[in-house]
């Protein structure tokens, strides 16, 4: 069990986040660039972190903080997800979890390839999983990036800690710098008629500020104040379940030397269990899904600010070219997925799928979603509720593979990986061709 987060990197990390939105808020600049607030935080606090200026008083364990963050995060998650019926995937969502599903496993297998190439080839001296970190930055974000740096930290390649971060940190600018250009071409190719551009934006769009008129409740009450406060129990159930997620992790991997279970796991699935006691016992009607996922918001922030300020500049000298080379791939790639796979796949409102599905392959969840919301800002393509219902299913695939894929390329298992990889996608495709297609054809008639 690690130490929790220490008074004072949580009061720096607060600082830095308060001094971010304000500029935010009011440099039209870093409005034009959508740059979320903690990955602003994040800049600042390693710019005056002990990688450049050493100014701020971080504690000898501060880079700890994100790994911490990132089990609250997959607990909090958790405890907020259903689990579908395959029906309803297979009747809702059913093209866009094929995507997804032949998207991300494509994407860790092409990045994990190619890396070993580069590696191979040109700088044998580097750790032949250097593509993982590609992969667990773009597509994972900051959470999967600390994840997957975790565990090649404790394989003894701890470089790979912050590769996976910076390749997070540099996909969300990825995301949206060259997100905003696919739209301009969409626009021109007809593929949709308008998109919401910046010029066309309110005070409040630009600053990231909801309008007093349009503010909704963060949760709702669910219990007496006389007894408890109702966000005070939610938080104690994220606690607890990020606690058990450490000790059950710790339990699972003293079994063998070579075997190590992530945080990550064991926190999704205990959050997950508990939800389906608390339907059981219909307890669940006093519990806030609101209120879980802004607990899993917060963590997101404050591990974006932490993981992005315990970057090593350092050890990015050393990798830069390889890294340049391995991004201009990735993204190539990327780009061949939405504009050659999507349309294949997931038929019609293909781009705005499409564009969502860039956000988070690139940069995060919310990079797609603000993505779709300057192409679709009434959500008429019902994309992110076709998302949810895809993203529980496809979740246990993302668990095995960001468990199981830096083990195996820092092992040297890369056919194997490779060839269980195709498998998978092969299996995606005719559930796809031979299911999905069916059902929906049986729909429409």
């Amino acid at each position: 069990m690690p130490q929790g987060l220490m008074l004072t990197d949580l009061a720096i990390a607060g600082f830095l986040l308060i001094a971010a939105k304000i500029l935010r808020v009011h440099l039209s600049l870093l409005q034009r660039m959508y740059v979320p607030s903690a990955v602003l935080a994040g800049l600042i606090g390693l710019l005056l972190g002990p990688a450049v200026f050493d100014v701020l008083p971080w504690t000898d364990t501060f880079t700890a903080n994100a790994s911490l963050l990132t089990a609250a995060l997959f607990s909090a998650l958790g405890l907020a997800t259903d689990l579908p019926s395959p029906r309803t995937v297979a009747q809702r969502a059913g093209s866009l979890w094929a995507f997804n599903q032949i998207a991300s496993v494509s994407q860790w297998l092409f990045a994990g390839m190619f890396g070993l190439l580069l590696t191979t080839l040109f700088w044998p001296d580097i750790n032949p999983g250097f593509g993982i970190t590609m992969s667990a930055g773009f597509m994972g974000g900051h959470g999967s990036a600390s994840v997957v740096g975790e565990i090649f930290t404790s394989l003894g390649w701890e470089d790979g800690f912050t590769l996976g971060l910076t390749f997070a940190t540099v996909g969300i600018f990825i995301s949206i710098s060259v997100g905003m250009l696919m739209l301009q071409v969409a626009l021109k190719m007809g593929w949709i008629d308008t998109f919401t551009t910046f010029a066309s934006m309110d005070d409040h769009q630009r600053k990231g500020l909801v309008k007093p008129g349009d503010q909704q409740p963060v949760m709702k009450d669910t219990m007496s104040s006389l007894s408890v406060d109702s966000f005070a129990i939610h938080g104690a159930l994220v606690i607890v379940v990020t606690a058990f997620a450490y000790l059950s992790a710790n339990f699972l991997s003293s079994f063998h030397d070579k075997v190590s279970i992530p945080t990550f796991v064991t926190g999704f699935l205990a959050g997950m269990l508990v939800r389906i006691i608390a339907k059981q016992t219909k307890a669940s009607r006093y519990l806030c899904d609101g209120a879980f996922k802004h607990a899993a918001g917060i963590s997101t922030d404050y591990l974006i600010i932490f993981g992005i300020s315990a970057i090593k500049i350092t050890v990015l000298a050393q990798y830069l070219m390889p890294m340049v080379i391995l991004a201009i791939g990735g993204v190539s790639f990327t780009l061949w997925l939405i504009f050659w796979v999507a349309p294949r796949v997931i038929g019609d409102d293909w781009f705005e799928k499409g564009i969502f599905s860039w956000g988070w392959l690139t940069g995060t969840v919310a990079m797609g979603i603000a993505l779709l919301r300057i192409v679709d800002p009434k959500m008429r393509s019902k994309v992110l509720d076709d998302y949810a219902i895809a993203y529980v299913p496809g979740s246990i695939t993302d668990i095995f593979i960001i468990s199981l894929m830096p083990i195996a390329m820092y092992n040297g298992l890369h056919w194997q990986a490779l060839g269980v990889g195709l498998a998978y996608i092969a299996f995606v495709l005719f559930i796809w061709r031979f299911v999905f297609n069916r059902l929906s054809q049986a729909k429409q008639s």
